[in-house]
């Protein structure tokens, strides 16, 4: 554990060594860890904090895990509930840059595909560098042109040619990244200096509105706004020239940033003032988190316990890094919840880390129907939900606040048992 684990100890992006602790997590383990039966003795929590930097407007977990434990044996597919996503993805991005099949385009954390397929389909000749083996293997057999390795500053030397590309794109990835410095010099020395570099990552506000403190977790390193951006790609002579915010994993933004220090652009300097007077680069925004968490916590607990009392049966849908941290924090284990299903073939016949739910197939639950569904992947909610309509099923949706509901267009009315 020595040599996979330690704790943060400046600001990733200034070196601030005076940062505040917004919530403590304890020990809680990776939240892409989804082990086999055979693997329960063997299994690991690591203790993590949510911190604020009040020089950069950086939130970050303390905890660093090594890359080589979290990434080169991975269970997330983009593939799976995201490839509408990326299909539009990839249309705008041709339109947008008037990119060609001479463009050079490299896509970093390129998981299993999902962008450098349509990418593909449109005429373009994308390149992906992707650290997990496993997922390395289908984009490989999907025909897609992926490096097996890590994007870095020194791999950059390695694999690219300097000023070579014109564009670089990197969706929910580059918040997982320890040096992160790294990983934004490497992309500046093989950039064009007509070069774009475009990335999708979580926007912190909606995190925090939205009380989204299942999706913090050790994979999950930092949480941006578009000032802790500016703050970093200041430090590399590059400049955010446009943003757009995407309801994709409940609330992120799209960032994109040439190469050159250019005049910042009239309606990006008003969402950075506008962050501003939202509180978003002041401690205070973030100071009642905790307490909020706490509570909600409670409120999932008792509202299933409750449930279960009354000997109603609750499954759960979405095997994601979410339902390993709400099942983690709320200690809802196999008494709670029967089993999780997913539809990921990585994840089926595995179980929620340390708590050991039993995840299964689509096929398992509507053989095996429950009487709530609590659904985990909340943020995919209205697919899930149409995937199973006619079966009469009864949701829960935990987020921002506790439902119970029967279509989707019943999420702002809440149902009482």
């Amino acid at each position: 554990m020595k040599n996979e684990y330690k704790k943060r100890t400046k600001c990733a992006i200034c070196d601030n060594v005076n940062l505040k602790t917004i919530i403590n997590y304890g020990d809680v383990p990776l939240a892409g860890d989804f082990p086999l039966k055979e693997d329960f003795k063997n299994e690991r929590k690591y203790n993590m904090d949510l911190q604020f930097c009040e020089k950069c407007s950086l939130l970050q977990t303390d905890s660093v895990i090594d890359s080589k434990v979290l990434f080169e044996d991975y269970r997330y597919m983009s593939s799976v509930g995201l490839s509408k996503h990326f299909t539009d993805v990839a249309s705008f991005l041709k339109k947008k840059f008037n990119l060609s099949e001479s463009s050079k385009i490299l896509e970093i954390g390129s998981n299993d595909g999902v962008l450098l397929k349509p990418l593909q389909y449109l005429g373009l000749n994308p390149i992906g560098i992707e650290p997990a083996v496993n997922i390395n293997k289908i984009a490989l057999e999907n025909g897609c042109n992926v490096i097996n390795d890590y994007f870095n500053d020194e791999n950059c030397s390695k694999y690219f040619n300097k000023n070579s590309f014109d564009l670089i794109i990197s969706n929910n990835c580059f918040a997982h990244i320890d040096d992160i410095h790294s990983i934004v010099k490497g992309v500046n020395k093989i950039l064009k200096s007509t070069g774009y570099f475009v990335i999708e990552v979580h926007y912190v506000k909606n995190l925090i509105e939205q009380l989204q403190y299942d999706n913090i977790y050790h994979e999950h390193i930092y949480y941006y706004s578009l000032n802790s951006l500016k703050n970093l790609f200041d430090k590399f002579n590059m400049t955010i020239v446009d943003f757009e915010e995407i309801p994709v994993h409940s609330g992120s933004i799209r960032v994109v940033i040439c190469n050159d220090l250019v005049k910042i652009p009239k309606h990006v300097n008003k969402k950075l003032e506008l962050e501003k007077q939202d509180g978003l680069t002041e401690l205070s925004y973030f100071k009642n988190f905790g307490v909020d968490v706490k509570n909600h916590i409670k409120m999932i607990y008792d509202n299933l316990i409750d449930l279960k009392s009354k000997g109603y049966r609750i499954a759960g849908y979405g095997a994601s890094g979410r339902a390993n941290m709400l099942c983690n924090l709320a200690n809802l284990d196999s008494n709670i919840i029967d089993f999780i299903v997913d539809e990921s073939p990585e994840r089926c016949g595995r179980h929620i880390a340390v708590k050991q739910i039993p995840i299964v197939s689509k096929e398992h639950l509507l053989n095996n129907k429950p009487d709530f569904i609590m659904i985990f992947a909340w943020n995919f909610s209205k697919m899930i939900i149409e995937k199973l309509e006619g079966n009469d099923f009864k949701y829960i949706i935990g987020f921002p606040e506790f439902k119970i509901i029967k279509e989707y267009s019943e999420l702002n009315n809440f149902i009482s048992i």
